[in-house]
């Protein structure tokens, strides 16, 4: 047996959401994720799986009765996603358009064009195309 199994990464974020297939609906429409598996756990709530290209995984939960979201509760998440996509700017329009609440872009002090997005239930991602070795 192969640890991590073929198509998974040895770390992958599984984000809990409120609502979560009307967060999978807006992180496939204003970002380009693709759904690849989605199931029922033993728990009895949704899991979904979504991929960005070749090697992006996100695992997506319905979150239990009780649980609040970051926007919910009026607090920042504790974390933030990054991911590294090859049109920044194709990625931004698109988000802008979809009506994702975005950042305008910037560069980093690290040579990558970004911005930042903030999902349906305040999880923070930071999308970025490297341009320069700094």
């Amino acid at each position: 047996m192969r640890n991590p199994p073929p198509g998974y990464q040895t770390v992958s974020p599984y984000l809990l959401y409120e609502d979560a297939p009307r967060a999978i609906e807006q992180l496939k429409s204003a970002f380009g994720f693709e759904e690849r598996l989605s199931q029922t756990g033993a728990a009895g709530r949704t899991h979904t799986e979504l991929v960005l290209g070749n090697d992006g995984l996100v695992m997506v939960g319905q979150a239990w009765d009780g649980f609040s979201s970051p926007r919910t509760l009026g607090t920042h998440p504790p974390a933030l996603l990054h991911v590294y996509v090859n049109d920044v700017d194709a990625l931004h329009e698109r988000a802008a358009t979809a009506g994702a609440e975005v950042t305008g872009l910037e560069l980093s002090p690290a040579g990558d064009r970004r911005f930042t997005a903030t999902d349906v239930e305040g999880q923070v991602w930071v999308f970025a195309q490297r341009l320069a070795d700094v």
